[in-house]
């Protein structure tokens, strides 16, 4: 089994302890050593908080992965690991990945999900409970997918993108770095703004234009 430490002691990081006890009740893979945060507790869904994101250091075997929710700061930790931190991918037993999508370091794909034909994760995506990245989607880096969203077939999601949970988006579209798709939208257009983009059809409040 594989040392590894969860970055961050918040709310997705109990589906992210969650998802590996699923692996290991499957098929052992990993030592789950602790959690990082700073924080008075000791322990954290029964196992102890090891200290802040510098105890990385004190591990150089171990495997990370890091699950704060915040796009941007789920990137900032990855892009300041230690030189040589060996980064996990943790993807439930049955969530299902053709042999020719592409899903980088730092990601995770939960139970029930889809990762289809020709897709590609890049790193630290997370793909929440029953979502559907369909064939030939981009995934930009660190871009998070809530519960029970779909994103169809050559659909283009830019870095650090957050689709909400129930949301629905059409083929061939593009949603630009940074937006915010809220919870159970229909996009039927490309997302050029970041803002919230909300409803069916969806629009987006307060863009700030990229």
């Amino acid at each position: 089994m594989k040392d590894l430490i969860i970055m961050g002691a918040g709310d997705l990081s109990k589906d992210v302890c969650w998802l590996v006890e699923r692996i290991n009740d499957n098929r052992k893979e990993w030592n789950l050593l602790g959690f990082t945060e700073i924080s008075e507790e000791k322990e954290f869904m029964g196992y102890p908080i090891l200290g802040d994101d510098n105890v990385v250091s004190d591990y150089p075997n171990a495997w990370v992965i890091c699950a704060v929710a915040n796009q941007k700061l789920r990137n900032k930790i990855y892009d300041n690991l230690p030189e040589g931190t060996k980064v996990a991918t943790l993807i439930d037993p049955i969530a299902m990945i053709h042999k020719s999508a592409v899903i980088e370091e730092g990601s995770m794909v939960f139970a029930n999900s889809l990762v289809g034909v020709g897709a590609h994760l890049s790193k630290g995506v997370v793909v929440l409970y029953n979502s559907y990245v369909n064939h030939d989607c981009e995934v930009g880096k660190c871009v998070t997918i809530y519960p029970s969203a779909t994103i169809s077939g050559k659909s283009v999601i830019g870095d650090y993108a957050e689709i909400g949970t129930g949301v629905s988006i059409i083929q061939h579209k593009k949603i630009c770095e940074g937006a915010t798709i809220g919870a159970g939208a229909v996009v039927f257009t490309n997302i050029k703004d970041t803002g919230t983009t909300i409803g069916n059809p969806a629009v987006t409040m307060g863009a700030k234009k990229k």
